[in-house]
């Protein structure tokens, strides 16, 4: 290889470009490149930070949300409680006034029976009564004047 005028003047042209783009091009470009660094650090820092608080608030939300179960439970089971207790009242009170039914018809059927029994008894002395007089006057064959014959007579005809 030749090194001619040609050869040499490039080479000259070449460094006196590169002098160039060092001293105006590369701060210029190496500037840029350094800013963009920084904002990609700084959204990476945000980036961490956010996961970061991403991971505390899923914390607070698994706290929370453990917190409401049991609350949530605990309504549940008092609920369940308060209807056990109301059913339980309600059963009892239906029993109560079974039993207060139960016990006026008894007594009622007794009331009634009792009156039955009473009127059946009166119905058969006054029967027995009148068979007897009947019995009486025919065995004597006379007219009965005792008043006080009479009057059974007049009370139970």
């Amino acid at each position: 290889m030749e090194i001619n005028i040609t050869f040499v003047t490039q080479i000259i042209i070449f460094i006196l470009h590169i002098i160039f783009c060092k001293k105006y091009i590369w701060p210029y470009v190496i500037n840029i490149i350094e800013r963009r660094k920084k904002e990609i650090n700084i959204e990476y820092i945000k980036i961490i930070k956010a996961k970061n608080k991403i991971l505390i608030l899923k914390k607070k939300m698994k706290g929370i949300i453990n917190k409401n179960k049991k609350i949530a439970s605990n309504i549940i089971l008092e609920a369940y409680k308060e209807s056990n207790f109301i059913i339980n009242r309600a059963k009892k009170k239906a029993i109560y006034e079974y039993k207060n039914k139960l016990f006026e018809a008894k007594l009622y059927i007794n009331n009634k029976k009792d009156y039955i029994y009473k009127d059946f008894y009166k119905n058969i002395n006054n029967i027995i009564t009148t068979i007897l007089i009947k019995i009486t006057k025919n065995t004597f064959n006379k007219k009965l004047d005792n008043k006080l014959i009479n009057k059974f007579l007049k009370k139970y005809k």
